[in-house]
C-alpha cells in the first residue's frame, strides 16, 4: 500500500516557533500596550462624551488604530517571512536543509504555516481581549470583529508577498527591498507619472489617486476609514485576499523549481532578470530624474528634463547589471539602455508634443450634466456634481455648521444636494454651460500664448494680468474630467478672456450666486453697517438707515458694470472700508452670517450714495493699503 504524502511536518513547525517565538511576543506586546491605551481611551470617552454614541466609539478603534498598524504589519510580517525562510539566502543553511528527507512541498508548508501563526497570534489575543473589554463595557462588538477580519486579511495578504518575494532571489536584503517596493510602488509610479504630466501637459490635473489600493500598507488609512463610516470597502478586501491566496500558490510553485545554487544572488529565476533589469531602470529614471528636475529648477525644460531622466536610468540601469552579474565590467551592455532610452525619449516627445489630445480637449455640450467653474478646485463643489461619493467621516465639515455639533447625514438628502448646487461656479443650466465651456476652448486652444505670456510675466508684470481658473465636469456616462489652469496670464490689452468671463458672470442664474442682493428687498436686509478706520487709527462704524437707497445704487453698479474677472468673486480690488449685511430670518444653521460685498472703485453709485448720506469722510478713510480714493470720484 503507498504511503500516504504529508503536507505538514510537526518538527519542523515546532523547530520553527522555539527559534522565533520572540518574533510573537514582541508583535503581541506592542499590540497589547496599543490595545490597553485604546480601551482606556473608550472607557473615559463613555463616562464624559455624553453627545457620542457609543457605536461611535467602537468605530473609533478603526481611525485610531491606522498609523500603529501600519507600522505593526508591516513590520512584523516580514520579520516573520525572512525568519522561517532565512535558509534559502545561505548556502550552507540552504543544503542542510534540504537535505532532510521531506519533499519542498512539505517544507513550504510547514514553513509557512509557522511564519502566519507567529502574526496572527498576536492578533487572536490582543483582539480576544478588545472584544471581551468592549462587551463589558456595553459597546457594541460588530466593529471588533470587522477590525479583527480586516487585520487578518491583511496579514494574509502582506505575510504572503514577504514570502513569495523571498522565491525570487538569494539575497535576505533584495527580499526587503522587493516587500517594500510591493508596498509602496502603484503610489510612487503614480505620483512621479503625475509630476511629469503636470509639467509638460497645459492644465493638466488630477484629484484622484487611482491605485491606493495597490499599495496596501499606504492603503491602511483610507481602508481603515470606509469601515469607521460604516461603508467597508468589503471589495478591495476581498481583492487582497485573492491576491494573498495567488502569492501563497505561486510561492510553493516556485519553491519547488527553485535551485539550491542561487544562494546569495540577487535574482533566482533567469527569466525574470531582464523584468527586474528594465523595471528597476524605469524607476531609477523616476526618481533620480525628479531629484535633478527639482534640483536644477528645470521645470518646463523639455531637453533638460529628457537628460535628467536618462541619467536616472543609466545609472539604474548599470548598477542592476553590476548586481546581477556580480561585477563592475558591465559596460558592454549598452545596447540595452540605448534601446531604453530612444524609447523614453519618445514617450517625453509625445506627452510635449501633445499627440494624445489632452491640452485640445474640452467636453462636447451634449455629454455634460453637470459642471462647474472656479478658481481653485473645492471639495464642497466635487460633491455637488458627486453627491454619491459623499463620506460622513470626510465630509461632515463641509455641510452647514450644525453638522459640527451633530451626527452627519448618512447620505446627503435633495435639499443638501440642492445647496451645494447653489454655490458660486456651480452650472446646470444649458446656456451657462455653453458660456463656462467657450472660455475653456478659449484657454486650450491658446494654451501656446498663455506660456510665452507666463514667461514674460516676471520681466514686465505691470503689463499683464494674471488669474486662475479650475474646470471640472460630470458627463452624462458618469465619467470626471478636469483641468486647472494656475497662473493664467493675459497682456492688459488682451480683452478676449475678460469678455468671455463678463458674458458668463451677466447670466442672471449666475450673478445671483456671486450677488445675492441681486435678489433681495428691503424687507430683506435687518441692519447694513460701514466700517473703517482712520488716517488717525480710530475705528469708525455706521449703520445705513436707507437699506432701499442702498440697494438701489449697490443694483445699479451691478447691473452697469457688470461682474470683473475674479471667478471667487465678480469683482476686483476692494476700497478700506467694509460693509456688513444681516438679513432678516438668517438660517442659524447656514454657514454665513451676515454677508460682505466686495465694494470697489467700479462702485460709484455706492460710493457717492455712502459719502452724501455721510456714513463714510473720505477725507478721514485710512490709505493704508495705498488706494488713493479721491480720484474715482472724478467724473
Amino acid at each position: 500500500m503507498r504511503s500516504k504524502t504529508s503536507y505538514f511536518n510537526k518538527g519542523v513547525f515546532f523547530n520553527n516557533i522555539k527559534r522565533f517565538w520572540l518574533v510573537a511576543f514582541s508583535y503581541s506586546f506592542l499590540l497589547f500596550l496599543y490595545m490597553i491605551g485604546y480601551l482606556n481611551s473608550v472607557s473615559v470617552r463613555l463616562n464624559r462624551d455624553f453627545f457620542i454614541e457609543p457605536v461611535q466609539i467602537a468605530a473609533s478603534i478603526f481611525t485610531q488604530s491606522s498609523e500603529v498598524m501600519i507600522f505593526l504589519l508591516g513590520l512584523f510580517c516580514l520579520i516573520s517571512a525572512l525568519a522561517v525562510f532565512s535558509y534559502m539566502h545561505f548556502p550552507r543553511n540552504t543544503a542542510m536543509i534540504h537535505a532532510l528527507p521531506l519533499k519542498r512541498e512539505t517544507l513550504y508548508v510547514t514553513n509557512y504555516l509557522s511564519g502566519l501563526l507567529l502574526v496572527t497570534f498576536p492578533l487572536v489575543f490582543n483582539g480576544t481581549i478588545m472584544i471581551v473589554s468592549q462587551a463589558v463595557m456595553g459597546v457594541p462588538l460588530n466593529y471588533g470583529f470587522q477590525w479583527l477580519g480586516v487585520n487578518f486579511v491583511l496579514t494574509f495578504l502582506l505575510y504572503s508577498f514577504a514570502v513569495f518575494a523571498g522565491m525570487f532571489t538569494g539575497h535576505m536584503a533584495a527580499q526587503v527591498f522587493y516587500y517594500l517596493i510591493f508596498n509602496f510602488l502603484a503610489v510612487f509610479l503614480e505620483r512621479m507619472i503625475t509630476i511629469v504630466l503636470d509639467d509638460f501637459l497645459f492644465g493638466y490635473y488630477t484629484t484622484t489617486a487611482k491605485f491606493n489600493a495597490l499599495s496596501p500598507l499606504y492603503h491602511i488609512v483610507g481602508l481603515f476609514g470606509s469601515f469607521y463610516s460604516n461603508e467597508g470597502n468589503t471589495g478591495t478586501i476581498a481583492g487582497y485576499f485573492i491576491a494573498g491566496a495567488f502569492f501563497t500558490v505561486t510561492a510553493m510553485l516556485l519553491y519547488k523549481r527553485r535551485h539550491m545554487e542561487v544562494a546569495t544572488d540577487v535574482i533566482s529565476f533567469g527569466i525574470v532578470k531582464p523584468i527586474f533589469k528594465y523595471s528597476a531602470t524605469f524607476c531609477s529614471s523616476a526618481l533620480l530624474g525628479a531629484i535633478i528636475v527639482t534640483i536644477l529648477n528645470l521645470g518646463r525644460n523639455y531637453t533638460g528634463y529628457v537628460i535628467a531622466y536618462l541619467t536616472g536610468g543609466f545609472i539604474g540601469y548599470f548598477v542592476c547589471e553590476m548586481l546581477l552579474r556580480k561585477s563592475f565590467r558591465v559596460f558592454r551592455a549598452y545596447k540595452g539602455f540605448v534601446v531604453y532610452g530612444l524609447i523614453l525619449g519618445l514617450l517625453f516627445c509625445s506627452i510635449g508634443f501633445d499627440i494624445y489630445g489632452y491640452e485640445s480637449y474640452v467636453p462636447e455640450e451634449s455629454e455634460i450634466e453637470i459642471m462647474y467653474i472656479y478658481e481653485y478646485h473645492d471639495l464642497r463643489r466635487d460633491l455637488a456634481l458627486e453627491p454619491d461619493k459623499y463620506d460622513p467621516s470626510e465630509h461632515r465639515y463641509l455641510l452647514s455648521t450644525k453638522y459640527y455639533y451633530e451626527s452627519p447625514p448618512e447620505v446627503l438628502d435633495d435639499d443638501i444636494i440642492e445647496e451645494l448646487r447653489n454655490l458660486p461656479g456651480v452650472i446646470t443650466s444649458k446656456e451657462a454651460i455653453i458660456k463656462a465651456r467657450r472660455i475653456h476652448q478659449y484657454i486650450a486652444a491658446n494654451s501656446r500664448q498663455f506660456e510665452i505670456n507666463q514667461s514674460n510675466y516676471s520681466n514686465n508684470e505691470q503689463d499683464y494680468k494674471i488669474r486662475s481658473l479650475y474646470f471640472r465636469y460630470k458627463l452624462k456616462n458618469g465619467a470626471i474630467i478636469e483641468r486647472y489652469y494656475q497662473g493664467l496670464v493675459t497682456h492688459k490689452d488682451d480683452t478676449e478672456l475678460d469678455n468671455l468671463l463678463r458674458e458668463y458672470f451677466s447670466l442672471p442664474d449666475i450673478i445671483v450666486k456671486y450677488e445675492p442682493l441681486i435678489s433681495k428687498s428691503a424687507g430683506d436686509i435687518l441692519t447694513i453697517s460701514v466700517g473703517y478706520y482712520t488716517e488717525e487709527g480710530a475705528y469708525i462704524r455706521k449703520e445705513v438707515e436707507d437699506i432701499e437707497g442702498f440697494l438701489e445704487a449697490y443694483k445699479k453698479d451691478i447691473m452697469n458694470v457688470g461682474p470683473n474677472l475674479s471667478v471667487e468673486g465678480p469683482y476686483g480690488p476692494k476700497f478700506p472700508f467694509e460693509v456688513s449685511i444681516e438679513f432678516k430670518d438668517m438660517d442659524p444653521n447656514s454657514e454665513i452670517s451676515y454677508y460682505q460685498p466686495a465694494i470697489t472703485p467700479e462702485h460709484r453709485n455706492v460710493i457717492e450714495f455712502l459719502t452724501e448720506n455721510k456714513i463714510i469722510d473720505i477725507e478721514k478713510i485710512s490709505t493704508e493699503s495705498g488706494m488713493k480714493l479721491k480720484p474715482f470720484f472724478v467724473r
